[in-house]
């Protein structure tokens, strides 16, 4: 069987330090970049003020985000969180002034998990109508506060043509869910799915460079190869950290026996994972951008390696 292309997006994450903390690198640098990778696309974070990573919230500056990214024969998804359906409103409007394809958001609902799942669950088939009717489909992520079976069981629910799921490579570690699992439980839903390694390490799930960690990066991506899932954000984690989360969905949580749960033994290599990277950004962010960009251009590598040894393309 000859699986189709992947349609590859970067992930505005994989260079979160550098668009934070590097005044001569933004969003249109991003847009470079993506093009010179070889990404048909961008996943764009407009999380926090201003729009995060977008770099500005102007009606001017989107129109210039929106023209550069057109320019460059470029695709785009626009990524938020919260499940409310006026914020879901705002930032649909704003997907559509980018020409996004997607909007990927994930509940911040709390409290306890029937009300949570319940509540989610109202929002998004309020939101479902919007999203219709401005043409862009939301998808809700199995982020860290979901397992896959959880995502499955409140689309289900929803039902509704313009509310679909983005599936993580790893997210599912955090509620000790194995991802083969979780993608298995949220793949008749699944439009999009964002790439990345994790370890589990210092007790918690560690971000580590794409093929370096124990994620089944190749059986996951051709799985959603197969499913006809193309769409899929390289979104390298490194040193991106996590805690376990109590699994309750009734289902039982994976355990060390699981090779992907197996403790990992620091290498106290700064490119694959920077214990404290946050207190190493206040006392020289410059070092940390030098990192994440090592530790990008190995795991871009690996990822290359790993799909040609799989016999697998990019578009």
């Amino acid at each position: 069987m000859t699986l189709p292309a992947i349609d590859l997006f970067i992930h505005t994450y994989s260079f979160r330090f550098r668009l934070m903390h590097d005044p001569n690198f933004g969003i249109i640098d991003l847009l470079d970049r993506a093009v010179a990778d070889g990404n048909v696309g961008i996943g764009l974070n407009v999380n926090g003020p201003h729009y995060r990573f977008l770099g500005g919230d102007s009606p001017a500056h989107v129109k210039l985000v929106a023209e550069a990214i057109r320019e460059r024969g470029l695709d785009v998804d626009v990524e938020t969180s919260s499940t409310d359906p006026k914020h879901l409103t705002t930032l649909l409007d704003l997907a559509v002034a980018l020409g996004a394809k997607h909007l990927r958001t994930y509940t911040r609902h709390q409290g306890p998990r029937a009300q949570v799942l319940d509540a989610t669950t109202r929002d998004l088939i309020e939101a479902g109508q919007i999203a219709e009717d401005l043409g862009v489909p939301i998808l809700l992520e199995n982020h860290e506060e979901f397992t896959g079976v959880e995502v499955g069981r409140i689309l289900e629910r929803v039902d509704h043509p313009f509310v679909g799921a983005l599936y993580d490579y790893g997210n599912s570690m955090m509620l000790r869910e194995d991802p083969l699992k979780a993608l298995e439980a949220m793949l008749p839903w699944t439009r999009k799915a964002h790439l990345k390694d994790h370890v589990v390490m210092h007790g918690m799930i560690c971000g580590a460079p794409v093929g370096e960690g124990v994620v089944p990066i190749i059986p996951i991506t051709e799985r959603l190869l197969k499913a006809g899932i193309t769409r899929i954000g390289f979104e390298n984690v490194w040193s991106y950290t996590c805690p376990f989360h109590p699994r309750e969905d009734g289902l039982p949580e994976e355990t060390t026996e699981n090779p992907v749960f197996r403790v990992h033994e620091d290498p106290n290599d700064p490119a694959f994972f920077l214990p404290d990277v946050m207190a190493e950004v206040e006392r020289d962010p410059a070092r940390v951008i030098e990192l994440e960009e090592l530790s990008y251009q190995r795991a871009l590598g690996h990822w290359q390696r790993l799909i040609a040894d799989a016999g697998l393309t990019t578009t």
